[in-house]
């Protein structure tokens, strides 16, 4: 996971076995936190940043692997009830929670290119002229040393070994001048634009967890099927109807309420639920609902939400 600012903790070492995360994170929200919430284990991490109350962005990493959104939850979740683990809750101002979403998900100007090959005195020159907002991360493989930024000023500094954020630039020097040492450039948008951004009110945080509580509870599947010639059982109602609810979600995460209403049309017109049975059908409403999304909104990121649907569908109905 990235380094972010540890100052100001309001818990930590939390066993997450002792927590309903659904529970704690809409508390959060209800009490205007600004900072984030992190959990660790072994092999898995994931961070939810909040600005005044609104879960601007949930980030997972396993491995190489990150995921956001939609998924990042459900990972965040299973992790929870199979592996335990630990939560942290570190508090921030609204200005340093913008640039914890830029060390995330922000763009990157600069990736992992050498200082002793820049003109750093000119490359922040260029980031106060543009109005940055967002983070430049120094670093080795031992150390880190982060300057937050808000419309191109420095707002504070953090370092690897610092309880706080600080005043001074010093740290940062002393790291940015350490032999190999990388730097990195990450912005994101204004605090506004990203308050418009609501987790919370696009994705049902107590089903996904219910959903994950029933995950664990699934018994093993039964070794022995009945060997009817070219007959396969299909899925019970139940079952068909849970798939159906975690589309939904899916879509509502990435396209708002119209995602859900288009999973619900797109079933209809096909037939209903018991088609997500069938391959060949389950694939024609798949991409019939890729082109209703892309009509909805083209910006979002379509061929992430669809690999995910494909995802469930699978999963849920893997014999």
């Amino acid at each position: 996971m990235r380094l972010l600012p540890k100052a100001n903790p309001l818990y930590e070492k939390i066993p997450a076995s002792k927590v309903v995360p659904s529970e704690v994170l809409n508390k959060l929200a209800k009490g205007g936190f600004s900072g984030y919430l992190r959990y660790t284990d072994t092999d898995f991490g994931a961070d939810c940043i909040f600005i005044k109350g609104v879960l601007i962005c949930v980030s997972s990493c396993e491995g190489e692997k990150e995921r956001t959104g939609f998924e990042a939850f459900t990972l965040l979740f299973d992790k929870i009830l199979s592996s335990g683990g630990e939560i942290n809750i570190y508090r921030m101002t609204a200005d340093l929670a913008v640039c914890a979403h830029a060390l995330l998900l922000g763009s990157k100007l600069l990736s992992g290119s050498e200082v002793r090959q820049i003109d750093m005195k000119e490359t922040l020159a260029q980031l106060r002229n543009q109005g940055l907002n967002g983070v430049v991360r120094f670093y080795t493989a031992e150390r880190s040393a982060m300057i937050f930024y808000k419309d191109g000023q420095p707002i504070g500094y953090y370092h690897d070994e610092a309880k706080n954020v600080e005043a001074s630039p010093e740290e940062s020097r002393t790291v940015a001048a350490l032999p190999g040492a990388l730097v990195d450039v990450c912005s994101t948008k204004p605090m506004e634009e990203l308050l418009r951004y609501n987790l919370l009110k696009m994705v049902n945080l107590d089903k996904l967890w219910e959903a994950a509580k029933a995950r664990q509870t699934i018994p093993p599947k039964e070794a022995h099927l009945e060997q009817r010639a070219g007959a396969k059982a299909g899925p019970d109602d139940e079952r068909l109807q849970a798939l159906v609810e975690d589309l939904k979600e899916i879509a509502a995460a990435y396209l708002s309420k119209e995602g859900r209403i288009a999973v619900e049309k797109g079933l209809q017109k096909a037939g209903g639920n018991r088609i997500l049975s069938d391959d060949e059908k389950a694939e024609a409403f798949i991409n019939l609902f890729e082109s209703e999304a892309r009509r909805i909104d083209s910006n979002t990121r379509i061929d992430e939400m669809i690999d995910l649907m494909k995802s469930e569908i699978a999963g849920r109905l893997a014999v």
